[in-house]
């Protein structure tokens, strides 16, 4: 039986001449995908558990150790996870490639214990001084290669303090190879989103995400737009490489599956690593 969903969008391509088309717009400018997609990202992620993300990368911090409070949130986004951390006690600046994204982020409650600030992971400014950096959502993956994931992890790296701690995820080989297959459908009153993955062409190891966004304000004349998302695959030798050469010692990698750390990682199974790594402090 088809759902009402699926009858909607034979329905929208049916009524093609009522379509108002917007610009396609490419995962190779993340800025202006998530400065267009920002004022919907929080419904789009509506089903996202913050308060389970937050408290495992708490857990994390807690279990390794850190030598202060000031934490800097790197692709925080609309704030969900930023201000859960200052709620929690730290001293956090968020950091986005987008305006948008912090305009809402600055506009959320709990905002003004945050100091938000635009910048690009692949040339961080000089922000302060950190004791933990943390990117919650796979903002690495959007890298394209390894020299902008080197770049950046050297950029967080001039951040933290002596002995600072980065925890961060990224997508597994088997996470991709499903997601690639992906076709899914989120329908709300006003929206229609069809969600398509499929292989890059760029290496073809990682995955493509394109969202057909057919909106309405009166049920009758539909918008549509489209959104590609392009996320790169880092193996974790790469990553240990990586880290190594940037200056950092790799404390451990976390597999995440069905939304619980195993101490161990099944590439092909679970959905993502979490990776754990300290800035040494210099000999005595």
């Amino acid at each position: 039986m088809r759902s009402h969903a699926w009858l909607k969008v034979n329905e929208l391509a049916q009524k093609s001449s009522s379509l108002k088309s917007a610009p396609h717009l490419s995962g190779d400018s993340v800025r202006d995908l998530y400065d267009a997609l920002a004022v919907n990202y929080d419904a789009d992620t509506r089903r996202n558990d913050y308060d389970v993300w937050v408290a495992m990368y708490q857990r994390l911090i807690s279990r390794y150790g850190a030598p202060g409070n000031r934490l800097v949130d790197l692709g925080s986004g609309t704030g969900k996870a930023a201000i859960r951390f200052a709620a929690s006690g730290y001293a956090v600046t968020g950091v986005d490639i987008s305006p948008e994204m912090l305009r809402i982020a600055q506009a959320r409650p709990g905002a003004e214990r945050v100091r938000f600030a635009v910048a690009d992971l692949r040339r961080l400014p000089d922000l302060g001084e950190f004791d933990v950096a943390v990117a919650l959502g796979e903002p690495f993956d959007y890298l394209r290669n390894e020299e902008e994931l080197g770049g950046a992890l050297r950029g967080v790296a001039n951040l933290l303090a002596p002995g600072g701690l980065l925890v961060f995820d990224i997508n597994t080989h088997g996470h991709y190879e499903r997601f690639s297959r992906t076709l899914s459908v989120d329908e709300r009153e006003d929206m229609l989103m069809i969600w398509r993955g499929s292989r890059p062409a760029r290496d073809g190891k990682g995955a493509d995400l394109r969202v057909d966004r057919f909106a309405t304000d009166d049920g009758t004349t539909w918008r549509r737009s489209a959104e590609l998302h392009s996320w790169s695959y880092f193996a974790p030798p790469t990553v240990s490489r990586l880290l190594l050469a940037t200056g950092y010692a790799e404390l451990h990698t976390y597999g995440l599956f069905d939304g619980e750390l195993n101490a161990s990682v099944d590439e092909q199974r679970d959905r993502k690593r979490i990776v754990v790594a300290r800035k040494p402090e210099p000999p005595r």
